[in-house]
């Protein structure tokens, strides 16, 4: 079992629970030393190390090896698991795992960052229909 830091859509529980078929407890927490962008011409980000930022996000608690194997193939090639040190609300560090931007695809992230309350208002009701036959495929 795995800690797991999303910081993006999966923050949502509506969509990690659309990847991985599974409900997962989770609360709050930071992760020192990266930064959030958008992804160029999407609506999702990318974190990229980045001295001195701090990314808001939560992490999930006890997730499975067949719920990460579904994440892996959720995020694809654009991005790397990495394991990263997370800092929950309480300041309790925990090990967890994330997916970093891989250095050789920098260049796909814009110079904006990412709002989670912004893409629930306007991209989530489209972002998991499309996703709906994920399960299905996989």
């Amino acid at each position: 079992m795995f800690n797991f830091f999303a910081y993006g859509t999966l923050m949502i529980p509506d969509v990690m629970y659309a990847v991985t078929t599974r409900e997962f407890r989770f609360i709050d927490a930071i992760l020192r030393s990266y930064s959030r962008f958008t992804v160029k011409g999407e609506s999702y980000p990318g974190i990229i190390p980045v001295t001195d930022a701090v990314t808001e996000g939560v992490i999930y608690f006890n997730v499975d090896e067949l719920s990460l194997e579904r994440l892996d193939e959720f995020e694809g090639d654009l991005y790397q698991r990495t394991p990263i040190l997370v800092e929950t609300v309480g300041e309790e560090i925990l090990n967890a795992e994330t997916y970093v931007v891989k250095p050789e695809c920098r260049d796909y992230l814009s110079s904006k960052g990412w709002d989670v309350n912004k893409f629930t208002k306007t991209y989530l009701e489209t972002f998991l229909e499309s996703y709906q036959d994920f399960q299905k495929n996989s």
